[in-house]
């Protein structure tokens, strides 16, 4: 299977998803057309394994004991950022982007397959921080945004239409940590405490 989903990407992205056949991956995944139906029910099944694929290698870091709360959010951010700016996944975004208009659904699976599991992550961090504090957010999804768009954001999208070549591992995490830096600061969360008009405390990193 993973023979055919390499051969999938291949010739997705030459070829472009509309005009790409099932004949054209068989050829060369070096398979008969029967096979890969043995082995897949359609062009857009198989679309979603190979987004699937990808999403099975993604994998986020696991917290260390000495972590702060900001570390965390940034070793979490960090690691999406990385997948998302990287060759492939830039290829996939501006493949689905380009056929937006003959196969409007392939941005819906790769909102499912993708997007909604790193959204679902850093709204599970915001909330298990919130917890440790004994405290309870409002608009988690909201917020989990807001701070995807500050630290990533604008680099992803000027990657996606060309505007730049991807940062560097320094300008990228230096974002990130401002990034994070003005997203606890702005909720409120310091030293352990809460402002007033705050709504949660946080752990500042250290060094």
């Amino acid at each position: 299977m993973l023979l055919l989903i390499e051969a999938a990407e291949d010739i997705f992205l030459a070829k472009g998803y509309h005009t790409a056949t099932m004949n054209d991956v068989a050829k060369a995944a070096g398979m008969s057309k029967k096979t890969v139906y043995q082995l897949i029910n359609s062009k857009a099944d198989l679309f979603d394994a190979l987004l699937a694929h990808y999403q099975s290698l993604f994998t986020f870091p696991t917290p260390q004991p000495d972590w702060t709360t900001h570390t965390i959010l940034v070793e979490n951010l960090l690691c999406l950022a990385k997948f998302l700016l990287s060759p492939e996944q830039i290829a996939i975004i501006r493949l689905i982007m380009a056929e937006y208009t003959h196969s409007p659904d392939l941005g819906r699976l790769f909102h499912q397959n993708r997007f909604k599991k790193a959204k679902t992550k850093l709204e599970s961090c915001l909330a298990d921080i919130a917890s440790q504090h004994d405290t309870k957010l409002q608009n988690v999804s909201e917020m989990s945004a807001m701070l995807f768009g500050m630290a990533v954001g604008e680099f992803h999208l000027s990657v996606l239409v060309g505007y730049r070549a991807p940062p560097t591992k320094a300008a990228l995490e230096s974002r990130i940590r401002q990034a994070v830096d003005i997203f606890l600061t702005g909720c409120g969360w310091v030293d352990g405490q809460t402002r007033p008009g705050g709504s949660a405390p946080w752990t500042p990193a250290k060094g």
